[in-house]
């Protein structure tokens, strides 16, 4: 049944009769103001409904100013029906959020709360700007209290709110998809007022992508005015989520572009630089004491790292250069186990030899990534686990080299003296086959 039906409408104002008698029961005695603006008149048919939303939601939104949980839950569950049977006007939805505001900072309902927002940008395309700021803003902070059903609750909202603004400028662009109108492309430095050549839903979607570029590079938002937390790991997720759910709209938007070589390539090999620099086994005697790599981040990173490469190398070609390059040196036996391993998940489905090694003057990338797993792998066997002296003991049978086969753990010995070898290898139809050297920097030389 639509939501504006002859059903539905009267359905609605059967509700809203029975929720503002309530109401008034519950106000008669402790708040009369509210008892007193209740009798207002309203409207009958679906068009005054919404025409005079302003006024529909003001005794619900006085009853939620009371701070009295019954009548607040009350109040709310009636703001919910009025939203979704999309009666509620753009003024309306900013009172709505103010009020919503307030009820956060006085840490009430907040499940409602979270609730409310969600029904509010889900059915209704009139929040835009300031006013959705504050909500996801409203969302964020609710996401970083203590009480952890409301903490998971507010996470899963922000990342439905987050998709929901994105949706929307998807939305916006089909609309407008038989007009030719290519805006410009954005010049200069990182400016929030290069957004003006976007319509409305686009232009929240880049002010929102910006600050979260923003937040998690720890630096002040333009947009999300009033944020007072924020977590990489958290920060991290929502980019890869965008990335990954709308890489039409990097690809099809100069703006959204732009962000993406001038904040997030940057970002990254920003948050990369601790995974770069630090050496296993070695920071203990180095003069500066180097950040160990913070596998929450890390792994968050290199899953960035991977949708990059997958949606955007065609965009990004130098940047998606240097982030194969950094994948490569990730896979280096100096560093951890764990770095190596989230390293090798992220690279096992990718090959670049078109775009990189068949170009005269380019980074040999694929070369490279070919030598490092090699390296990787050989070093798994030469060294089963790092930090652990356990040498691995030689397979025995089949024939080998007499002058190095003890050295070898060949199988012309039947074994290796103390279940220790010098050197690993396979045995392949009888034949004794030594695995390569490993050598610095990926490259496998052969011995």
């Amino acid at each position: 049944m639509s939501t504006s039906s002859p059903e539905a409408v009267k359905k609605l104002l059967e509700n809203m009769q029975t929720d503002l008698r309530s109401l008034s029961m519950e106000c008669k005695k402790k708040f009369p103001p509210v008892k007193e603006i209740l009798f207002t008149l309203i409207p009958s048919d679906f068009p005054a409904l919404k025409e005079n939303s302003l006024e529909v939601v003001q005794p619900f939104l006085m009853g939620c100013g009371t701070k009295e949980p019954k009548i607040t839950q009350l109040c709310l569950a009636a703001i919910q029906r009025l939203m979704s049977h999309e009666v509620v006007s753009e003024a309306a939805a900013g009172n709505i959020i103010n009020m919503l505001w307030q009820l956060m900072e006085n840490g009430l309902e907040e499940l409602k709360l979270l609730q409310t927002v969600l029904v509010l940008l889900t059915t209704n395309t009139v929040v835009h700007d300031e006013v959705l700021s504050k909500a996801i803003v409203l969302c964020f902070r609710l996401h970083f209290t203590k009480d952890n059903i409301t903490n998971n609750t507010a996470a899963a909202t922000v990342r439905q709110v987050v998709t929901v603004v994105f949706e929307r400028m998807v939305a916006e662009d089909e609309r407008f998809k038989g007009i030719v109108e290519q805006p410009p492309p954005v010049q200069g430095n990182t400016n929030r007022r290069s957004v003006s050549t976007l319509r409305p839903s686009a232009k929240d979607a880049y002010m929102l992508f910006q600050d979260l570029c923003q937040l998690v590079n720890a630096d002040a938002p333009y947009w999300l005015v009033g944020m007072t937390e924020m977590t990489r790991t958290f920060g991290l997720e929502l980019l890869e989520s965008v990335l990954n759910d709308f890489p039409g709209v990097f690809l099809q938007h100069q703006e959204f572009s732009f962000l993406l070589k001038e904040r997030v390539c940057p970002l990254v090999i920003k948050l990369f630089s601790p995974n770069i620099k630090f050496r296993q086994g070695c920071s203990a005697t180095s003069p500066a004491p180097v950040e160990k790599p913070y596998f929450p981040i890390c792994m968050r990173l290199l899953r960035v790292v991977s949708v990059l490469i997958k949606h955007f190398y065609t965009l990004l070609v130098t940047e998606c250069e240097i982030f194969l390059s950094l994948l490569v040196k990730f896979l280096d036996g100096e560093k951890p186990q764990w770095l190596r391993a989230v390293a090798v998940e992220s690279v096992h489905r990718l090959s670049f030899c078109q775009s990189y090694d068949m170009k005269q003057h380019s980074t040999k990338v694929f070369r490279d990534i070919v030598n490092a797993l090699g390296s990787f792998i050989q070093s798994l066997f030469i060294i089963p686990n790092a930090g652990n002296n356990t040498a691995v003991s030689a397979p025995a049978g089949g024939s080998g080299s007499g002058g190095q086969g003890g050295a070898q753990g060949g199988p012309g010995n039947g074994g290796v003296s103390g279940n220790l070898t010098t050197q690993a290898a396979f045995e392949y139809r009888g034949t004794w086959i030594p695995l390569m050297t490993v050598s610095v920097q990926g490259s496998a030389k052969a011995t």
